[in-house]
């Protein structure tokens, strides 16, 4: 066994009290440590607490704005669902106001052709007849011709009425010459025969330089002829001769001058076609 010194065994017990106190320290020291852990544990804790009601109020926050973005977005659908539905009535609309503007478009086109139609029919157009040359309406046009034509089926009567008529609904046609002229024809072939000589002589006396006056005088002649006025017949034949010594009808005289003067009696001229005898009137 180990003896101590005097001055360790007083020391000794000292050490002890020391190692005592020290161990003492330490044990406190241990207790401090843990309760600090602890607190700090249970504040990490409420922290964590916090930190989860933070984060699920944050949720049930973001829950609800998904809910109101859902409504939105619901509202939104619906408003383009209404906007499409607008969008396809107007369209549908814009279909029939196109079909519509095009049938607008086509019976408008159709007027101003049937306009123009008319205003063509209405128009006045160019006539060159017997060296003379002038515009007449087409419905004057028409009544002409329509008379002209009744002469060429010898409907001689049917003739003079429309020439007449024609003559009155247009006193101052560029037609009337040759009116008179078929006119007086219509009634050479009707047996009219004085009837004839007022048409030609109306002929004569309004256009005496016309290029139908010539026939229209001996054609007055060969009326006189049908009416036995052989001194009519023979003045008229000299008048011919005079007036227009250089045309067919003068010529045409001048043969018929030469065959009455053998016979007593003037040869009569048919009673059908023009009035001029053996001259073809011009057409």
């Amino acid at each position: 066994m180990r003896v101590l010194n005097p001055l360790q065994s007083r020391l000794r017990p000292v050490a002890l009290a020391l190692l005592a106190l020290t161990g003492a320290s330490s044990a406190r020291a241990g207790l401090f440590e843990d309760e600090d852990a602890r607190n700090a544990i249970l504040e990490l804790r409420q922290q964590r607490v916090q930190d989860l009601d933070a984060q699920a109020a944050r949720l049930k926050e973001l829950s609800a704005q998904i809910d109101v973005l859902k409504r939105s977005l619901l509202d939104m659908n619906s408003q383009i669902e209404l906007v499409r539905s607008d969008l396809a009535k107007e369209r549908g609309q814009s279909e029939v106001l196109a079909r519509d503007l095009a049938e607008v478009q086509r019976r408008q086109k159709d007027m101003q052709q049937a306009a123009d139609e008319r205003a063509r029919k209405l128009e006045p157009v160019g006539v060159n007849l017997d060296g003379k040359s002038f515009k007449a309406e087409p419905e004057e046009k028409k009544q002409f011709d329509d008379a002209l034509l009744k002469l060429r089926s010898q409907d001689f009567a049917g003739a003079a009425a429309a020439l007449n008529a024609f003559l009155q609904r247009y006193p101052s046609t560029g037609y009337k010459e040759s009116a008179y002229y078929w006119l007086g024809n219509a009634y050479y072939g009707a047996a009219q025969y004085n009837e004839a000589i007022g048409a030609f002589k109306q002929l004569i006396a309004q256009a005496p330089d016309h290029a139908r006056s010539p026939e229209a005088m001996l054609s007055i002649a060969n009326c006189y002829s049908e009416l036995k006025d052989a001194k009519q017949l023979r003045k008229t034949l000299d008048e011919v001769v005079k007036r227009y010594p250089q045309s067919e009808a003068a010529q045409a005289a001048k043969d018929r001058i030469a065959t009455t003067a053998a016979l007593k009696t003037p040869e009569p001229a048919a009673a059908s076609g023009s009035a001029a005898g053996k001259t073809k009137p011009r057409k």
